[in-house]
């Protein structure tokens, strides 16, 4: 007889988890000096692997026009990040067990901070004549060369400090993930700000030779905190997960496709929402900026509160989590816009402040709930946490942090479509859609699992009763 499948509990199993859960988290031991030295790497390594994505967008379309560069290939100079992201972080996380994840972490910072700093450079290069209106082919080409030699790096050195993160800390896996996350959203959103505060104060130079430099610092301290590769023991340079086990899992791919959503919902406002304040609300770059930063601010602080309701409401099953979460985020959108389908609806500034704020809350619960989805899938046969080597962590870390990145890469673009073709009201009710059907979609998942559940628990009854009537 086929043995239950399925990933839901009952209630009385739950309980026993969640009181063996809190029986663990009393003995459990402080971090020691070198997981706490390996945190703080991998924190910073996330936070500077993603923030040059956004680093130069207030700028470089300026930069750009002077070498008469229009704006539809400064978005690919500005997108090649992200798609050089895409192909390499499950390349990485193929290999890295076989690399190791020190030797990863260091080629990965030295390279983005080298490459950083000599992007900085392309500002001395000869600005064409005025009355030239040729494209500067060698300024485009040396942009789009370091462009991808930084995000090769950054990929690098971002899977590696996931990957980090779990071997470190098998018995805090979710949340030092979740911590991870945290950092790569704070790259991600504060990079406009700060690009913007750095060129304002010293230029070009002064944003990539500071943020690359400051890269150059974090590899010295890395290179001499990091431990060996002893993470990585023999048995671990293999993964006890092949792809197609890792792919097929139902937990592992409803994560990775529910990623794709919340990084899309993460970085839809880049392109369209200084126009918008612009042009609503009259407000001027410096104050657009300050409301760029509600997002990284609500992101941070509210993050500690969505870990410690995990860790205290095991009872509470993670697709839920993940239904309620989407309805939220579809709040965020609606008010935002406010969408024109509430006719009566407005949106002073306070409000679409409010939504920010909402939608930040909305993103790091998602990814949250998505990396416990991915990172602690429950055995289909056995029903208990099916055991992953390093190798195993760092694949899944790769395409979990692909599916990311690719929300990432096609939210503009989506976003910037939307607000030119219809209207910024109509693009955040687009995404508010989204997030409903995500969120009905998800529930339907765990409704089947539950009727699974119950027809499957019927058959082994029956299979009981016509046992006791042959004996």
């Amino acid at each position: 007889m086929e043995k239950d499948n399925s990933c839901s509990t009952s209630l009385a199993e739950n309980g026993a988890s969640h009181k063996s859960f809190d029986d663990e988290k009393k003995k459990k031991k402080p971090f020691t000096k070198e997981q706490k030295l390996i945190f703080f790497v991998a924190f910073i390594s996330d936070l500077f692997a993603f923030s040059p994505i956004s680093l130069p967008a207030p700028f470089l379309p300026a930069v750009d026009e002077q070498h008469n560069i229009s704006s539809d290939v400064t978005g690919w100079i500005l997108g090649i990040f992200s798609l050089v992201q895409l192909i390499m972080f499950p390349v990485f996380g193929k290999f890295i067990s076989r690399i190791g994840v020190r030797r990863t972490i260091l080629f990965g910072q030295i390279t983005c901070g080298i490459f950083l700093i000599a992007f900085g450079l392309l500002e001395y290069l000869p600005v064409p004549d005025p009355t030239d209106k040729s494209i500067d082919v060698t300024y485009l080409v040396l942009a789009i060369v370091l462009r991808i030699l930084q995000a090769l790096g950054a990929s690098a050195f971002a899977t590696a400090a996931m990957t980090l993160l779990t071997s470190a800390f098998p018995d805090d896996t979710v949340v030092m993930l979740g911590y991870g996350e945290v950092a790569i959203g704070l790259g991600l959103t504060i990079g406009p700000a700060l690009g913007s505060l750095l060129y304002k104060l010293g230029g070009f130079m002064t944003v990539f030779g500071g943020i690359g430099g400051l890269i150059l610092l974090i590899f010295v301290i890395s290179f001499f905190i990091l431990p060996a590769d002893n993470y990585d023991k023999k048995e671990d340079q293999k993964a006890n997960w092949t792809l197609k086990e890792i792919l097929t899992h139902p937990n592992v791919l409803l994560s990775v496709i529910l990623i794709i959503f919340i990084g899309m919902s993460c970085n839809m406002n880049n392109p369209i929402l200084e126009p918008e304040l612009r042009a609503k609300f009259g407000l001027s770059q410096v104050y657009s900026s300050l409301v760029f930063l509600v997002f990284p601010v609500f992101y941070l602080i509210t993050a500690p509160f969505a870990f410690s309701f995990r860790k205290r409401c095991q009872v509470f099953d993670i697709l839920y989590c993940m239904v309620i979460d989407f309805l939220l985020g579809a709040v965020a959108f609606t008010l935002m816009g406010p969408s024109p389908l509430f006719t009566g609806l407005q949106r002073p500034l306070w409000l679409m402040v409010v939504a920010i704020a909402i939608q930040a809350v909305f993103a790091e619960s998602g990814i949250i709930f998505t990396l416990e989805l991915a990172f602690i899938p429950m055995d289909r046969e056995s029903k208990r946490m099916k055991e992953m080597n390093t190798a195993t962590q760092a694949l899944i870390s790769g395409i979990w942090l692909t599916t990311f990145a690719f929300g990432q890469y096609i939210s503009p673009v989506i976003s910037g479509a939307l607000a030119v073709e219809l209207s910024y009201g109509w693009t955040t009710t687009s995404y508010a859609a989204m997030c409903l059907a995500v969120a009905v979609t998800v529930l339907l998942v765990k409704v089947s699992r539950i009727v699974s559940t119950l027809m499957r628990s019927s058959w082994q009854h029956k299979d009981a009763e016509c046992e006791v009537l042959l004996h």
